[in-house]
């Protein structure tokens, strides 16, 4: 289980770093966004799909490519992140407590 929850912690890092990267090139001419998707693992933990994304960026009044960064999908991202990084500190935190409660009970036999 704790293997699960460790993935799940460095697989919403990753989404976190990567939609923070796009926003910070939100403004920098050519960039490409980087897509990021949790998906499962075939041992049962959690994984990571980054591809570059392939949408069409417009062009700026000078005929130049801008980013095609979607800053909506990025803070969406961003605010799953956080849920993610939660829900999984959330759960670490319960299996301490009850790893605790059994080492108490085991100790007073």
């Amino acid at each position: 289980m704790s293997s699960i929850l460790i993935s799940a912690l460095r697989a919403n890092e990753i989404l976190q770093a990567n939609a923070s990267s796009n926003v910070a090139n939100m403004y920098t001419p050519d960039y490409k966004a980087i897509n990021t998707t949790i998906v499962p693992s075939v041992d049962g933990t959690v994984d990571v799909n980054t591809t570059r994304s392939d949408e069409p960026a417009p062009l700026d009044t000078e005929g130049r490519m801008q980013s095609n960064v979607d800053a909506a999908k990025e803070f969406t991202d961003m605010m799953q992140a956080k849920t993610g990084f939660e829900a999984a500190l959330s759960a670490i935190s319960i299996r301490e407590g009850m790893m605790n409660d059994l080492m108490n009970i085991l100790t007073k036999k």
